[in-house]
């Protein structure tokens, strides 16, 4: 089971506290959250098949997920829980980086059938959020019922300005926290229940897109 030190509980108790009272300064939406791989997780064959990639991404892709910052920019924040419109906790559908669309046939080239619409349409495969954690399906963050994502590597989000999300995405770079030596880098943790998210530990850095 894994295992945070530096008083989790304390921690997630003020960030609800936050959330809840709404001390904090909005960010924009979060598009996707890069993870390293860990001595609690590494990819599979399959899943670098599957994937095309060895981190693993958390995709969201049109599935809202606000970020915000605490007051002092010192907390990373989620005011609402990752859960898509049907109400059910998890990650969105994304298309298969393998799949390549069907030639064209000699008939749907020079017009004489109309090629179907579906044959253009990218497959898609699931993201598992039980298949991401790190240790596996059922393990939870000792006390809690959260599972944990760690190291972040970083996090990309539409900026909102002034209540309207802007066209370029910026990226939050996590980075170590050497006074918090006992949790210096920052993890992830997610509610399968609830969808509650939160980010814990470490310390990050906001990169502009002003291109």
């Amino acid at each position: 089971m894994p295992v945070l030190t530096g008083t989790p509980k304390d921690l997630i108790t003020y960030q609800r506290e936050l959330v809840r009272t709404g001390k904090y300064i909005p960010l924009g939406r979060i598009n996707k959250i890069a993870i390293q791989p860990s001595r609690d997780w590494q990819p599979s064959e399959e899943y670098i098949a599957r994937y095309q990639r060895p981190l693993r991404v958390l995709e969201f892709r049109n599935q809202w997920l606000p970020l915000a910052q605490s007051l002092d920019a010192t907390q990373l924040l989620v005011p609402a829980p990752m859960m898509n419109r049907e109400g059910i906790v998890g990650l969105p559908d994304i298309p298969d980086p393998s799949w390549r669309p069907e030639p064209w046939s000699e008939e749907e080239t020079t017009g004489a059938i109309a090629r179907p619409f579906e044959k253009d349409v990218a497959r898609m495969v699931n993201q598992n959020l039980f298949e991401l954690c790190d240790k596996g399906p059922g393990a939870r963050l000792e006390g809690t019922n959260f599972m944990v994502f760690q190291p972040v590597l970083n996090i990309v989000f539409q900026p909102e300005r002034e209540r309207q999300l802007q066209a370029q995405m910026w990226v939050i770079q996590a980075l170590p926290d050497p006074a918090t030596p006992s949790h210096p880098l920052m993890a992830l943790l997610v509610d399968p229940q609830t969808g509650e998210t939160i980010f814990f530990g470490g310390r990050y850095d906001i990169v502009a897109n002003e291109d």
